[in-house]
């Protein structure tokens, strides 16, 4: 009987892939306990062959399908619809599993008030990261590394991700992230975040075990600044979404924000450049990032006072 579903989401990172596939088939939990499957993305690298590769040479069997619609939810959910487990483990495409992972992540199931467990979320640089990181959390890198014992907790991301099958179906799937297509940034979500909210409105733990353990690979573009800025840029837009799915968003309120939320990241850009200029890294650094946050809110707001489809778009709870 298959107890875990191992779902892997992917686009056009394949190299990655190959590692993250080795580190699930090398998994100290019994072989026919779990399944792994590769939910492409509309990749157009080399994708389906890396599977192929994997399926050969590896002890466990792969199942892969092709999700056409681009989303990380889309893809997310297609695994779900057709995953065997009774809990569905998540995790990204670029990230090395530790050989106990699944055998820690199913603990904390025994309690069956608990509805999502996630783990622990270590870095694995490919380059020194640079000496300015330190001024921001390691969240904006995905990473999670608290000590302790297993906890409730809501802080929990989708690279060490898992949810009871019949909790995600219930409380209706992932919220909306990660869309590949510029012109839908404005319609991403926030993603496993809204999950967890409506996990526990659904009334189901939602915990945190610092045993089950990956390594998120960072690349040499995640350590710039450019990656910093655009990520908080995102960030802004899940924040707007929440916003408005918990407390509304109005004409007037998107009023009031176009003006606070642009007048704040003015501010901020303009104190990064004169920080910049008087070699104040941590101020610029933190500048150019926050102003870029801002940015995304102050834009936001300016969209739903015109954009029908986007007031409608957050309104929308059920993705599965």
């Amino acid at each position: 009987m298959i107890k875990m579903s191992v779902i892997i989401p992917t686009h056009n990172n394949c190299e990655y892939l190959r590692n993250t596939i080795i580190s699930l088939q090398e998994q100290k939990f019994p072989k026919n306990d779990y399944e792994i499957i590769v939910v492409d993305n509309n990749s157009t690298d080399n994708t389906p062959e890396v599977v192929e590769e994997c399926k050969r040479n590896g002890e466990k069997e792969i199942v892969y399908v092709k999700e056409r619609n681009i989303g990380l939810h889309y893809a997310r959910h297609r695994g779900a619809k057709i995953a065997k487990g009774e809990i569905l483990a998540y995790v990204d495409d670029d990230v090395i599993c530790d050989s106990n992972w699944l055998s820690e992540l199913i603990k904390p199931y025994d309690d069956p008030e608990v509805g999502v467990v996630g783990g622990k979320i270590l870095p694995k640089y490919e380059v020194e990261p640079p000496e300015w990181i330190k001024y921001f959390s390691s969240a904006y890198l995905s990473l999670i590394d608290e000590e302790g014992e297993v906890k409730e907790s809501l802080t929990i991301f989708g690279c060490n991700f898992s949810i009871r099958k019949s909790v995600l179906f219930e409380v209706g799937g992932f919220n909306p992230d990660a869309f590949g297509d510029e012109k839908l940034i404005w319609y991403r979500g926030d993603g496993e975040s809204g999950l967890i909210r409506k996990v526990r409105d659904a009334h189901k733990k939602t915990i945190y075990t610092p045993f089950a353990v990956v390594w998120h690979v960072i690349p040499k573009s995640r350590l710039t600044l450019d990656f910093y800025k655009r990520r908080a840029f995102m960030e802004g837009i899940s924040d707007s979404f929440t916003e408005c799915q918990v407390k509304g968003c109005g004409r007037i309120k998107s009023i009031f924000q176009i003006f606070m939320f642009g007048s704040i990241s003015i501010i901020l850009k303009i104190l990064a450049v004169m920080n910049k200029f008087l070699k104040r890294d941590k101020y610029y650094y933190k500048g150019e990032v926050f102003s870029s946050y801002y940015k995304s809110r102050f834009l936001y707001a300016l969209r739903l006072i015109y954009d029908k489809k986007l007031r409608e778009h957050v309104k929308k709870e059920h993705w599965i």
